[in-house]
């Protein structure tokens, strides 16, 4: 895999079902661009399945970040403006 061109630190939202109870875990993890693929811990999305990306940030609030994907959108909370990774996303996709 090529160096990561841009990292956006996000929360990962991952709902988990237990025998009697259903609960929501929050993680920090980044999301990290490359060349060819966007992944987030062990999830990879390739470049020209990635749609669009787009947010929802006003500065000292948690905000929404979109991954606009074939498989559809996922959506990740982030803590930071995330203009300089879309920027970079912009510049990968129209390679």
């Amino acid at each position: 895999m090529s160096e990561p061109i841009n990292r956006l630190p996000i929360t990962h939202i991952v709902q988990k079902i237990g025998a009697i109870e259903k609960h929501t875990e929050h993680y920090d993890t980044d999301m990290v661009l490359y060349d060819d693929c966007i992944t987030i811990d062990h999830e990879s999305f390739v470049i020209e399945k990635v749609f669009d990306v787009s947010y929802r940030y006003q500065e000292g609030e948690i905000g929404f970040f979109y991954l606009h994907t074939s498989q559809g959108v996922r959506t990740f909370y982030i803590k930071t403006d995330p203009s300089d990774f879309i920027a970079s996303f912009r510049t990968v996709e129209r390679k």
